[in-house]
């Protein structure tokens, strides 16, 4: 079958226009929830989808028209839609808001899956072309799923694994963590099919190089500490710094958990009492219930170092 014009252009400019509004004020969610934050990015996939679709009804090509024609049309609507989602990212960083160039490769799928449906309902498709189409579309839409199927199957693993943080017998256990800019983590396979892996943190000369727990279950009420491992693989001390906040924090280093730790050469095994933790913040209590992050970082790193991570966990 043919869709045919069901909006006047004036209106389907209008629905743009208000998507791209939309899109643009969105509030973002609470970062701290992996799956909601990848939700919210996957929204631009069916987001675009929606704008191409409206264009399409809204500017048809004409009945009839040579497949030439129609496929330049087509293309139109894409670069027309993609455009749409540039000036949202442009917008939101004129705003200062959260830009992100991958919301555009979002964008870029939304509107190409549409564009790619689109084309296999056209009579003049054949069916070995329609069914390689919408298998396009659908692999696309896919593919940009699979950050949220990735954050949702680790959050119910995460919350399994609990009063175990993170013990890298899984790959998988990396995406509970961010980096500075000074900083690149990788995962570091187990020597025998039995043991954990591990995270090696390379530490680049710089500022603030280390890392960020930043994904875990947040109640740590009725824990008594907070134990990691860290071997430090040089045959020289290194100082870190460990940062331990709330959700509540306000950013002020006096509103948070500090603690400056000395590494030794070889294994350390680090452990923070979480009765430390709570009473850390200057006129208040840390909420152990709801806390947001565990940072560890060294300061003002002259040389290039590195370290071992293999496991975070709570103790009772």
């Amino acid at each position: 079958m043919t869709l045919r014009r069901k909006l006047p252009g004036n209106l389907a400019i209008l629905i743009v226009t208000a998507c791209a509004c939309f899109a643009t004020l969105a509030p973002s969610p609470d970062s701290r929830l992996r799956s909601a934050a990848c939700l919210h990015d996957f929204l631009h996939v069916p987001g675009f989808g929606l704008v191409a679709l409206v264009l399409w009804f809204g500017f048809p090509v004409r009945e009839g028209a040579p497949t030439r024609r129609l496929v330049l049309h087509f293309l139109a609507l894409f670069l027309v839609s993609v455009g749409v989602g540039i000036a949202v990212e442009i917008a939101q960083l004129v705003l200062g808001g959260d830009a992100d160039i991958w919301d555009v490769g979002r964008d870029i799928a939304g509107a190409g899956g549409m564009v790619l449906v689109l084309g296999s309902l056209q009579r003049r498709t054949g069916a070995a072309w329609r069914s390689g189409l919408r298998l396009a579309a659908l692999a696309g839409l896919l593919i940009t799923l699979i950050p949220s199927a990735r954050a949702i199957v680790d959050e119910v693993r995460a919350a399994r694994q609990f009063p175990v943080l993170a013990d890298f017998c899984a790959s998988s256990d990396l995406d509970r963590f961010t980096w500075s800019a000074w900083s690149v983590g990788t995962f570091e396979h187990a020597v025998t099919p039995q043991a954990c892996g591990a995270l090696r943190l390379a530490l680049k000369p710089g500022e603030y190089p280390g890392l960020c727990l930043a994904f875990f279950p947040r109640d740590w009420r009725g824990w008594r500490e907070l134990s990691f491992t860290c071997v430090n693989p040089s045959a020289t001390l290194l100082q870190v710094s460990v940062r331990i906040d709330d959700l509540w924090h306000n950013d002020e280093y006096q509103d948070r958990f500090n603690k400056t730790v000395l590494l030794t050469p070889g294994r350390n095994d680090v452990r923070i009492l979480l009765a430390d933790v709570e009473s850390a913040p200057v006129g208040r209590k840390l909420d152990l219930g709801h806390v947001g992050s565990v940072m560890v970082f060294a300061v003002d790193l002259p040389d290039a170092r590195s370290l071992i991570f293999r496991e975070f966990r709570l103790i009772l």
